[in-house]
C-alpha cells in the first residue's frame, strides 16, 4: 500500500498558514477541534496583539479562508447543492463528474465526510477534494483545457485485530450484534458460515462462535475500514471455519467456502469491444482516460449476471455511468456493472454466482448499447479477463504451505488471544 501522506492543506493555504505562525509569535492561539478530526485549524487571537487590531484582523481573515474551503457533508446534501451555495458554476460540477465515470468515487459521498474546496487567485474554481477517510484523499484538479485530473493518495496504513466472541441465543443475528459485529461483518459470515449449515435448523442454543476482526489504521486513527479475518462456529461435535486467504474465504482443509468466481457476466460470452486500458482514447470526449473495465457488445436488454456470491452494496444512476450496480463478495473482490437498462437486485440484498441482476443497456454517456464490467481487487481496479482471480475449489497446491502456517496463526488468535477488551496488533496480512 502506497506510503503517500495525505495533504490535508493546499499549497496556498500551506502559504497562508506559514504567515499565521508568524503571528502567533505575539498572538494567542486557543485549541479547538479534537487533533483526530479531519479539521482545519480556526484561529483566534488576543485583543491586545497590536495597537491598531490589525493582527486580529489578518488572523480573522485568515481563519475565515481556511475553513471556508473546507465542507462537511449534512444529510441531504449532494454536490450539485454544495456547488451552487459556494457559487461554483454547474458546468465545472458536470466536468468533474465526467472524470468520475471511471472512479465513481464521488458516488459514495455520506453524512460527516469532508470537502475541500479551492479557488485560484482569480476566483476561478480550481480543486475538489473528498476525504474519504483518515488515511485517504481523492482530489479533482482542473486542468489548462477545462477538463479535471483525478488523483487518490493513500497514507501509510496497519491493521489491528480483535476477537469477538459469543454463543447463540436466538438467532445468529441477535448473538453477533451483541458480540460487537457490525451489520457488513454479519451479512459476510452468515454467507460465509451459510455454505456448511443451515441457520435456522442446525442452531442450537449454546453453540459458540468466534470471529477475528481486523481494523485499518493510519497513525492512531482508524480509518473505518474492516475486514473479516477468521470465523469459527462450534455446534455440540462439530466446528465450522472460514479463514480469508489471498482474498478469498477456505475452510480448515483449503476447500473454498464458496462457490468460484465466473469470468464472465453474461450465460455466455460476448465480443469485447473496448478493452481494460490505463490510457484509453475516450471516443466521446476525444482525451486520454482510463478505462477500467472491459466493455461487452451486448444488446439493450441481455441478462447481465453476478460473477460470484455476494451483497449488493451500492445501486446508483450516475450522468455519465448510467445506471450501476455494485456487488462486494466479500475478501478482496468488488465487481461493477455500468449503463444498465434496468437494475433488478436492490441494495444490501444478497446475490448468488450466476444470478440475474440487471438487464444491460445504453445509459449515461455512451456510443451504444454495451455492458461495461469492472472487476476490484483490495480497492483496485484490474483486467477482469486476465486477473488472477479464484476459479478454483481449493487453495492452489505451490500456496499450501503459506495457508497452512497462516491458518495455526488464526486458530491460535482464536483460541488464546483476549476478546475485543485486549486489542492485538497483527503482523502485516495484506498478502493473505
Amino acid at each position: 500500500m502506497s506510503q503517500t501522506n495525505v495533504r490535508f492543506f493546499t499549497a496556498r493555504n500551506k502559504i497562508l498558514l506559514a504567515v499565521a505562525a508568524t503571528m502567533l509569535a505575539v498572538a494567542t492561539l486557543i485549541p479547538t477541534a479534537n487533533d483526530t478530526e479531519l479539521t482545519l485549524p480556526i484561529l483566534n487571537f488576543s485583543s491586545d496583539s497590536s495597537e491598531d487590531g490589525s493582527d486580529n484582523e489578518a488572523a480573522a481573515a485568515l481563519a475565515a479562508e481556511l475553513n471556508d474551503n473546507l465542507w462537511q457533508v449534512e444529510p441531504g446534501d449532494n454536490l450539485s447543492y454544495i456547488f451552487k451555495q459556494k457559487g461554483i458554476p454547474a458546468t465545472e460540477l458536470h466536468q468533474i463528474m465526467l472524470t468520475d465515470t471511471e472512479y465513481l468515487d464521488l458516488e459514495t459521498l455520506q453524512p460527516g465526510m469532508r470537502l475541500g474546496l479551492e479557488f485560484a487567485d482569480n476566483g476561478d474554481f480550481h480543486q475538489l477534494t473528498l476525504y474519504r477517510d483518515a488515511a485517504r484523499q481523492i482530489t479533482y484538479t482542473r486542468q489548462e483545457d477545462g477538463s479535471y485530473q483525478h488523483q487518490a493518495e493513500t497514507a501509510e496504513t496497519y491493521w489491528i485485530s480483535e476477537v469477538h466472541r459469543g454463543q447463540i441465543e436466538g438467532s445468529f443475528y441477535l448473538s453477533a450484534r451483541d458480540a460487537g459485529l457490525s451489520e457488513g461483518q454479519i451479512a459476510l459470515s452468515s454467507q460465509l458460515l451459510g455454505y456448511k449449515l443451515n441457520f435456522r435448523r442446525d442452531l442450537r442454543a449454546g453453540d459458540r462462535f468466534t470471529a477475528v476482526i481486523s481494523r485499518e489504521m493510519t497513525g492512531n486513527e482508524i480509518t473505518g475500514q474492516t475486514r473479516v479475518e477468521s470465523l469459527s462456529l462450534q455446534r455440540r461435535n462439530q466446528t465450522h471455519y472460514a479463514f480469508r486467504f489471498k482474498g478469498h474465504y477456505y475452510d480448515e482443509n483449503g476447500k473454498s467456502v464458496t462457490p468460484a468466481f465466473l469470468r464472465w457476466p453474461t450465460q455466455k460470452r460476448y465480443r469485447v469491444s473496448s478493452s481494460f486500458n490505463k490510457n484509453r482514447l475516450h471516443p466521446v470526449t476525444k482525451r486520454r482516460s482510463p478505462h477500467h473495465g472491459v466493455d461487452f457488445a451486448v444488446m439493450t436488454g441481455t441478462p447481465v449476471i453476478s460473477t460470484g456470491d455476494g451483497i449488493v452494496r451500492r445501486v446508483g444512476n450516475h450522468p455519465y455511468a448510467g445506471k450501476y450496480i455494485e456487488i462486494d463478495h466479500g475478501g478482496s473482490y468488488t465487481t461493477r456493472y455500468l449503463h444498465l437498462n434496468k437494475i433488478l437486485a436492490k441494495r444490501g440484498s444478497r446475490v448468488n454466482r450466476g444470478d440475474k441482476i440487471a438487464l444491460s443497456g445504453n445509459t449515461g454517456r455512451s456510443t451504444g448499447p454495451h455492458l461495461h464490467f469492472e472487476l476490484h481487487i483490495d480497492g483496485k481496479p484490474v483486467n477482469p479477463v486476465t486477473a488472477d482471480i479464484p476459479t478454483d475449489a481449493a487453495v492452489k497446491r505451490k500456496d499450501l504451505a503459506s495457508f497452512n502456517d497462516w491458518r495455526e496463526h488464526q486458530l491460535a488468535v482464536m483460541r488464546d488471544a483476549a476478546s475485543t477488551s485486549g486489542l492485538q496488533t497483527a503482523q502485516n496480512t495484506r498478502q493473505f
